[in-house]
C-alpha cells in the first residue's frame, strides 16, 4: 500500500518567487525610508543665514563625515529605491536622485565627504529573515490552496 501526493511545482514555484518578491519589495521600501531619515537629520555644523540675499532662514551646515544637512528638501525628496530583476539576480536599485547626491556622498575636490548612502544600509541584516517570512506565508497558502483542492 502507497499514497502518492500530487503537485504543480511551477505553481509552487510561483508562490515562492511572489513570496521573494514580496520580501524584497518590503525592503526596499525600507531602504528608501532609511536613506530619507539619513538625509533628514540636522546639521552639526556651523550656523549661516540663507536665502534671498542672505536675509533668509538660520541653517546649520553638516560637517564633513556626516551625512549632507537638510537645506530645500529636494535630496530628500528625489530618493526613490525599486526592485529590479535581470540576469545577475534580484537587486534594489537606486534609479533616481538629484545630481548632487553622489557628489556629496564620495566627495569632490572642493567639498568633503558627507556619506549617506552607506549610513542607511541597515536593511541587510535583515534579509533572509524578511524573505523567509514572506515565503513561509506563501508557503501557507500554498498549503490551503492544496487543501481546498485548488492546487492540482
Amino acid at each position: 500500500m502507497s499514497a502518492t501526493y500530487k503537485f504543480d511545482a511551477d505553481r509552487l514555484l510561483g508562490y515562492l518567487k511572489a513570496g521573494i518578491y514580496q520580501g524584497l519589495d518590503r525592503l526596499t521600501l525600507e531602504y528608501q525610508k532609511n536613506m530619507r531619515k539619513t538625509l533628514s537629520e540636522k546639521g552639526t555644523g556651523k550656523s549661516y543665514r540663507g536665502g534671498n540675499k542672505r536675509r533668509g532662514s538660520l541653517r546649520r551646515r553638516s560637517v564633513p563625515g556626516s551625512p549632507p544637512a537638510v537645506d530645500t528638501g529636494a535630496l530628500r525628496n528625489s530618493v526613490m529605491a525599486e526592485r529590479q530583476s535581470d540576469k545577475d539576480g534580484l537587486k534594489i536599485r537606486i534609479p533616481s536622485i538629484k545630481w548632487y547626491g553622489f557628489m556629496l556622498d564620495a566627495g569632490s575636490s572642493r567639498i568633503a565627504a558627507r556619506p549617506w548612502i552607506n549610513r542607511s544600509k541597515p536593511v541587510k541584516e535583515r534579509i533572509a529573515k524578511v524573505i523567509s517570512a514572506f515565503m513561509k506565508r506563501e508557503m501557507s497558502r500554498f498549503s490551503s490552496d492544496a487543501r481546498r483542492g485548488s492546487v492540482s
